[in-house]
């Protein structure tokens, strides 16, 4: 008698990690959970050091505005650039650029003559550097696995995203009270060479990549107007732009929580950040092995996030507040996994970099109106007000794309 195959079943942990049986993505995705943490390391020193600087939260919403406000700009031609080239001779480019930043902003902190205006300076330019990189490296996972493991590797890269925001966070709050900020901005700088190095140790052999797109006028306006064809790529970017925009200010919400409403010190904003990481971790790692795509599917995570900042409204205390910063991590990693995973399977290969940078744009460059908005609603409103605000902006859109593709949408494309 022929023994049967042991069966796999969804939502197993076998399928959680699936997409790391490639030997490629399983190296790539150990060095981007390093390069991750140490993004995260730099940014919540950053924040840090600006209210240290200013005690302004305008000041940290232009800061996140200059250094993701480019893609809205340039975005779109990033995507262009990374359908023509080859992705992995780019991406060594651009995180080398983003390896020299670091070091160039962690000198001038150890040196002690960091202004504001550098800060600045350097976000504007990292933000040009990401108009090109993000699409990119959105791009490059499906080089990495190809189409049927790809919702998974979507899932597993998120949660690579949200465990540099848990672990990030609190180990750059003890670095700072034990060695000041400049250590944070060299750590990340490493981060960045380390993902360098292993770019440069894949096999591209086993590479699912397609031809490069033929350079040509008029391809930025291709991109949209493909997109425009399509009912489920429109309103899942749609739903998706306003979500980000009103929602996904963390860098400005997160210190602003912690310095204002719960009087702490850099610890408990690291501590803050690390649980928001930590949900959003759990909630990429939950969806991974049985994420489904679709409209509806993406307007219910919406409605998800709406009632984690209805959560954040009760001044409950610390303990509250940091259960409502992981409840909004699980819901937020709910939504980007259905978003990404959403675009990704939708967008044909000769389109995928400039579709993919559409979800750059509107989770990064975002911040270009978020950011100031949400700083300068903190400042006059409150913050309580604000999460108010968020959540009904976040459930009236979820409402709205649901209604839209119930009443125009799903006869066209009954499956989604």
């Amino acid at each position: 008698m022929t023994a049967r195959p042991a069966q796999i079943l969804p939502g197993s942990l076998h399928t959680t990690f699936i997409s790391l049986r490639i030997p490629n993505f399983r190296i790539y995705f150990a060095a981007q959970v390093a390069s991750n943490i140490g993004t995260w390391i730099q940014i919540t020193a950053e924040n840090w050091l600006i209210l240290r600087l200013t005690d302004s939260g305008l000041a940290l919403g232009i800061t996140n505005a200059l250094q993701f406000g480019p893609l809205v700009f340039f975005g779109l031609y990033g995507g262009v650039i990374a359908d023509r080239l080859n992705r992995r001779r780019l991406l060594i480019a651009t995180q080398s650029a983003q390896a020299l930043l670091a070091v160039a902003i962690g000198l001038l902190v150890a040196a002690n003559i960091i202004e504001i205006w550098m800060i600045w300076l350097a976000a504007l330019l990292l933000g040009l550097i990401i108009s090109i990189d993000k699409p990119a490296l959105l791009g490059f996972i499906k080089d990495l696995v190809g189409e049927a493991d790809l919702p998974n590797a979507v899932a597993l890269n998120n949660a690579v995203i949200s465990s540099g925001r848990m672990i990030g966070p609190m180990t750059s709050g003890l670095l700072i009270a034990s060695f000041g900020m400049a250590p944070s901005f060299f750590i990340n700088a490493i981060s960045f060479g380390l993902v360098v190095l292993v770019l440069m140790m894949l096999d591209v052999t086993r590479f699912h990549v397609g031809r490069p797109v033929e350079r040509k006028s008029g391809q930025v306006s291709e991109g949209l107007s493909y997109i425009r064809q399509d009912r489920v790529l429109t309103l899942t970017v749609i739903v998706m732009s306003v979500v980000f925009v009103a929602a996904y200010n963390f860098q400005v919400v997160a210190p602003l929580l912690a310095s204002r409403v719960l009087g702490g010190s850099s610890e408990l904003y690291g501590v803050v950040m690390s649980f928001l990481g930590l949900g959003a971790v759990t909630g990429s790692l939950l969806i991974a092995s049985w994420v489904k795509t679709g409209v509806m599917r993406v307007a219910a995570c919406g409605g998800l996030v709406s009632l984690s900042y209805l959560w954040l409204t009760l001044p409950l205390g610390v303990y509250f507040a940091l259960a409502g910063m992981f409840l909004l991590g699980v819901c937020c990693g709910f939504f980007s996994v259905t978003v990404t995973s959403t675009l990704q399977l939708r967008a044909r290969d000769d389109v995928r970099g400039r579709v993919m940078s559409l979800y750059s744009i509107g989770i990064l460059g975002s911040a270009l109106i978020g950011a100031p908005l949400t700083g300068t609603l903190a400042d006059t409103a409150g913050m309580s007000d604000t999460f108010l605000i968020i959540a009904a902006i976040c459930a009236a859109t979820a409402a709205a794309t649901a209604w839209a593709w119930l009443k125009y949408g799903n006869t066209m494309h009954p499956d989604d």
